[in-house]
């Protein structure tokens, strides 16, 4: 997964990811991973996650936008946490319509 952005939102700091959605044990994952790295960098916000079928990302949301260095500081580290999680593509569902077959079904037919 790669973070591929990001965005200040009011008091909040939107990462944007490749994926559509995680799981929660990955969520939970990430929290852990990140907190003692926050922590250190004076952080006593934490972070949450908003996964929206519409907006076809996952965010990564910081509980605050920290000076500049700071946050430059938590996206490579997020991105490091985040880097060998696979991304999960949007699902897509496929409709075959059942009348339209090839004309050659079969090796016999072709003759």
């Amino acid at each position: 997964m790669k973070i591929r952005g990001r965005e200040e939102l009011w008091i909040h700091t939107h990462f944007l990811t490749d994926c559509t959605r995680l799981p929660e044990f990955r969520l939970r994952e990430i929290r852990k991973e990140m907190a003692p790295f926050l922590r250190e960098s004076g952080i006593a916000f934490g972070l949450h996650f908003t996964q929206v079928q519409t907006e076809r990302t996952c965010r990564i949301v910081l509980e605050c936008i920290p000076f500049a260095q700071t946050l430059d500081g938590i996206q490579h580290r997020l991105q490091e946490v985040v880097r060998e999680i696979p991304s999960r593509p949007p699902v897509t569902k496929v409709v075959q319509d059942k009348k339209a077959q090839t004309p050659l079904t079969s090796g016999d037919e072709r003759r």
